[in-house]
């Protein structure tokens, strides 16, 4: 603590001053995000501080020519603003644009470029578990920001076969035909209903954030093979979605390896230094303890 407060103090006095990076969202009570950046800043041994902000969707477009006037290094975007923050940004990479959504701001020579690091977050932790995903079929309900950037980093890897099941069917399909083309992973839309030859399902909605009594309702048709569930939500960790599809016999897969890997890689944008995520993890169980 004595080094880090070193550091802030040389950097008030000595410049260049202390670099700002924050998470904006609304809700974000509860999101962990600033604890487990802060301690991978801190074992950088970086002048940096992380901060969390509450930002309702009418406040967004302050909230955003607020954060390019005070210089912020960089910030993560949480629902409900992954789509509305696009145009409000100076670019976007092919990532973000492919999966229609941001969750990753880095200042660039060239403004605030937005990226999305959520899919590659999620396909890491998913890839550790049961890997390839090469000619494998994917069921991932929600057609939302953080679906958008999973399905993409699923099309790029040569999946066998998206299905993308919405409560909203025209944003499911808008979902696939942005992805169409991509590669020549088989697109389509579905039910909540997990098919036989499904090898994983993806809870990929917000639904059970902060709630754990909360769940999408689904059903897992009779099977032989090995099914894999996997949920976005991190808090809780062991959400309802998980509970009920380790009862039908899938093996399950938490948020938190999506939210430390996605950090990760924010960090490395933002720093150009790696990531140390063994501490961010280490975070993640302390705050959620």
């Amino acid at each position: 603590m004595t080094q880090n407060k070193d550091l802030f103090l040389s950097a008030l006095m000595n410049g260049p001053l202390t670099e700002l990076f924050c998470c904006i969202g609304d809700p974000v009570v509860g999101n962990p995000s600033e604890y487990m950046m802060q301690s991978a800043f801190d074992e950088l041994g970086l002048a940096c501080r992380y901060l969390t902000f509450t930002v309702p969707p009418e406040k967004l477009v302050e909230a955003v020519a607020g954060l390019k006037a005070l210089g912020f290094g960089g910030f993560n975007v949480t629902a409900p603003h992954k789509k509305a923050i696009i145009p409000l940004l100076d670019g976007i990479t092919d990532a973000a644009r492919l999966a229609g959504a941001v969750n990753c701001v880095t200042r660039t020579a060239s403004g605030y470029i937005g990226d999305n690091t959520d899919g590659k977050g999620f396909l890491r932790s998913l890839t550790e578990r049961m890997g390839s995903v090469e000619g494998k079929s994917f069921l991932i309900f929600g057609a939302g920001g953080a679906a958008s950037a999973i399905a993409a980093e699923l099309v790029l890897a040569k999946a066998g076969r998206v299905t993308v099941a919405n409560r909203t069917a025209a944003s499911a399909e808008r979902l696939i035909e942005a992805l169409s083309g991509v590669s020549e992973t088989e697109l389509r839309t579905g039910t909540f209903e997990v098919a036989p030859d499904d090898d994983a399902v993806i809870q990929a909605t917000t639904v059970g954030l902060f709630d754990p009594s909360s769940a999408v309702s689904f059903t897992v048709l009779p099977r032989t093979d090995a099914l894999y569930a996997a949920d976005v939500v991190f808090n809780p960790t062991d959400t309802l979605f998980l509970k009920k599809a380790r009862g039908a016999g899938a093996e399950t897969i938490d948020g938190l390896g999506m939210l430390v890997n996605q950090g990760a890689i924010a960090i490395e944008k933002w720093t150009g230094r790696t990531a140390p995520a063994a501490v961010m993890s280490e975070a993640l169980s302390r705050a959620f303890s």
